[in-house]
């Protein structure tokens, strides 16, 4: 459970300043954006690396919740306050959008998508075939 809430914190911090550090162009014009990131370099590899790292710490947090919900429908056993705790992932990708809508939405689907395609149910007969 503690690996779970250090992930949240993790995804969390750094989905807010890859927000905070990518470039703000209203309206958005794909030639403006590109140029903001070319001219502030620093900034942008940062907002990058966050945001990279971001969204791995919260596809694995989705990669438990959803193996623990196919674990329950499946009526195998289930890691509860894992589970529970991944549930605090809905908080930070709230709070997200209220700051920037498209960059926490792009933040989320990559969460998501990542999260989904990471999911390994035959883990556990994997190790018996060693046995």
């Amino acid at each position: 459970m503690r690996r779970q809430l250090v992930l949240l914190l993790v995804g969390s911090v750094c989905g807010y300043l890859m927000i905070a550090w990518a470039p703000v162009v209203t309206p958005f014009v794909w030639v403006n954006f590109i140029t903001d990131f070319t001219f502030h370099p620093l900034r942008s590899f940062l907002a990058m690396v966050c945001f990279f790292v971001g969204f791995l710490a919260n596809a694995a947090v989705v990669r438990t919740l959803l193996e623990g919900s196919i674990r329950l429908m499946l009526r195998q056993p289930v890691r509860w306050w894992e589970w529970v705790a991944s549930f605090a992932l809905i908080a930070p990708f709230y709070w997200l959008f209220q700051l920037n809508a498209r960059l926490a939405l792009l933040f989320f689907i990559f969460s998501v998508v990542y999260g989904i395609i990471s999911i390994d149910l035959a883990g556990s007969r994997r190790y018996k075939k060693l046995l």
